[in-house]
């Protein structure tokens, strides 16, 4: 015969067990941008950062479902349910944005960084010194700069602030002289420079000038689910720890970000 107290801790096993085995076999839906290569390619089935998350994931006989949108839709999807988590999102975004949840342990990190021609030999030694230049940054990266550089001052200066979610189009602008510095981060710069190389009009290959201004960006994820979440960093620091972090990034030519 079992004891009522035999039947509490049984109850009370099973209460603890049901975060591990609730998404047990599941799919989770994660929301990713359009296109950021080579983090995250175009259809979500393949870049660094889709295959770190899949791993991860895998580890805990879980499936990777990549829901790629504009920023918007994606916190719009978030809100109402239709997300497990949310790619590449700081605490100040998720604080600004009221976005429940827990941001997971960083995943990778973003090398940022600002670049013009060599040719025009900008004189840029800090952040407040792109206020002088027409810059054209991603999309969000408003998020990261340091308070130093003043929007407004650059507006005063007759210089301009530009986000632009399409990475392509900010370096053709930067190699058609359109803008005078682009922020970007190191990987998608180098990734898009190499698909731009067959454009002889471009010279996509002449010299560039890169200025360590910028601050890196911690890349997490945000999770509806803090058991889940709990899960996952463990799974993300196991990954990071193991060579297998280094092939995933190999795999597509490059070396993990500091």
């Amino acid at each position: 015969m079992i004891s009522s107290s035999q039947t509490r801790r049984a109850v009370l096993l099973g209460l603890l067990l049901l975060p591990a085995t609730l998404y047990a076999g599941q799919v989770i839906r994660i929301g990713f941008p359009e296109m950021v290569p080579p983090w995250v390619n175009a259809g979500g089935q393949s870049g660094i950062a889709i295959d770190l998350l899949r791993s991860a994931l895998k580890a805990e006989g879980l499936t990777l479902q990549a829901e790629q949108h504009p920023f918007a839709r994606r916190l719009q999807a978030y809100r109402h349910g239709q997300l497990d988590g949310l790619y590449d999102i700081s605490n100040s975004q998720q604080k600004t944005e009221q976005l429940n949840g827990s941001i997971s342990r960083p995943l990778h990190s973003f090398d940022n960084i600002a670049i013009a021609l060599g040719k025009r030999q900008l004189p840029i030694e800090r952040a407040a010194d792109l206020a002088q230049w027409r810059v054209m940054a991603w999309e969000g990266a408003a998020n990261v700069l340091p308070g130093s550089y003043d929007r407004l001052e650059a507006l005063a200066n007759g210089a301009s602030y530009h986000e632009e979610a399409n990475q392509q189009r900010q370096v053709r602008s930067l190699f058609a002289g359109r803008v005078d510095v682009i922020l970007s981060d190191r990987l998608a710069f180098e990734w898009q420079r190499r698909q731009l190389k067959a454009d002889a009009m471009l010279h996509s290959d002449q010299p560039v000038h890169i200025y360590a201004v910028l601050p890196p960006s911690e890349v997490g994820i945000l999770f509806r689910d803090s058991g889940l979440r709990a899960r996952i960093d463990a799974r993300i620091k196991t990954l990071k720890a193991s060579s297998h972090y280094q092939e995933i990034f190999a795999h597509y030519g490059y070396q993990p970000q500091p």
